[in-house]
């Protein structure tokens, strides 16, 4: 009998236990979390065809605000899906992407959620809605796509040039991140994955009279049109080795350009060394307002 009476209170004990576990599981406040700012800046983008939904390729992006206008950042060959060099294709779907869905954070608090938000890369003639650079058209890797959300858009973003950044000159051999989304692997969420690597050609020279440079790392697919920027710690500013008023002393950032994909050798491991357009080929694309001469027909 006891036995029993064990048994039952052992049965009201549990039930009590797990409505209590499930209550307080609901009630508990979400786990707060601090994001760097500039994983805020980088966007994965998927591109389509529209007309039968299939999914052609995926890469980054990200926003960049000019004239109180906003522009989508990436390159060439993630909206053509074509080599801006030789024009032939680069994968083997034999498609040509004509939407780019970006996938942006729509709600912070309580928790974090996620929404995927079209954009079409062809006016209703058919004809590239994005801009390139005036002067190298598409062997600059990188284009401009203006954007316009409608007035319910709940995106969360932050445009790159609106992060305070320190205005240090680049150096070689600094350090830099690509921010972005190697074979589509994301760093929780939706936010992206900083690869490390090092600037491996002097800034000021532009690699065969184009506005590039190298960057030593071992990067994957996925990550064309992420944004790079560099970082170095120690003192900086300094005149004649002395510290002066506005000398900095810790870690100092600054934006250096666009990502656009490997230098390739005849293996994967020969070169290790990623193209990086500079940043003020953004501005010039954008002033310039020349859009891209490719259609769909």
């Amino acid at each position: 009998n006891l036995a029993c009476v064990s048994s039952e209170n052992y049965r009201i004990f549990s039930a009590l236990l797990f409505i209590y576990k499930t209550v307080t599981t609901h009630l508990r406040k979400p786990k707060k979390v601090d994001i760097n700012q500039l994983s805020y800046t980088s966007i994965p983008i998927t591109m389509y065809f529209d007309e039968t939904q299939q999914k052609l390729a995926s890469g980054t992006g990200f926003i960049y605000e000019r004239k109180e206008k906003l522009y989508l950042i990436t390159n060439w060959h993630n909206v053509t899906g074509l080599n801006p060099i030789t024009k032939e294709q680069i994968g083997n779907h034999g498609g040509i992407p004509d939407v780019v869905v970006l996938t942006l954070q729509t709600q912070k608090e309580p928790h974090i959620e996620w929404g995927n938000f079209p954009i079409d890369l062809y006016d209703k003639d058919k004809n590239a809605d994005w801009l390139v650079h005036p002067e190298h058209k598409e062997l600059v890797d990188v284009v401009a796509i203006e954007i316009e959300f409608d007035k319910d858009f709940k995106g969360i973003f932050r445009p790159i040039n609106k992060i305070k950044f320190d205005e240090f000159k680049l150096e070689i051999s600094d350090d830099v991140f690509i921010i972005g989304f190697p074979y589509e692997l994301k760093g929780g969420g939706h936010f992206p994955i900083w690869k490390r690597g090092s600037v491996a050609t002097e800034p000021d020279i532009d690699y065969e009279r184009l506005p590039k440079m190298f960057v030593d790392t071992a990067s994957r697919p996925g990550m064309s049109g992420s944004p790079v920027i560099f970082r170095r710690t120690g003192i900086h500013g300094t005149k004649n080795g002395e510290l002066k008023p506005d000398s900095i002393i810790g870690t100092i950032q600054n934006f250096v350009g666009i990502y656009s994909g490997r230098v390739l050798g005849k293996t994967e491991l020969e070169a290790q060394l990623g193209i990086v357009w500079k940043k003020e080929v953004i501005d010039e694309i954008i002033d310039g307002n020349t859009k891209d001469e490719k259609n769909v027909w």
